[in-house]
């Protein structure tokens, strides 16, 4: 989440919104309740369109760069909304990488 092109991304085309699975008696504590998240789980990824129903499967347990480049790519093409190029290059570079792919070659005409 610290990487620049997904901050740009996260503020620019969604909503952030990050919620607290350890404490009681709050706004969070529902919010982990309506989406069936158990206290204390490590961090997940949801992409929810404006009525909270979610737009992409969850992201949890998988913290790569690409994977997550890759869930916000599919949740904006989901919702019809133009995805930056920044942001799909992005996530092709880092599934090559992921996927062991160190060299591309190019022909030009």
């Amino acid at each position: 989440m610290s990487h620049p092109l997904i901050v740009e991304a996260a503020e620019q085309h969604f909503v952030p919104i990050c919620v607290y699975n350890n404490t009681k008696g709050d706004n969070d504590e529902k919010t982990l309740k309506r989406f069936k998240e158990p206290a204390w789980n490590n961090p997940v990824v949801r992409v929810l369109d404006s009525e909270g129903a979610l737009v992409v499967p969850r992201l949890a347990n998988d913290w790569r760069l690409s994977s997550l480049a890759e869930r916000m790519v599919q949740g904006l093409e989901k919702a019809k909304r133009k995805v930056p190029l920044y942001l799909k290059l992005l996530a092709r570079e880092q599934v090559g990488r992921r996927d062991g792919i160190d060299t591309a070659i190019f022909g030009m005409a």
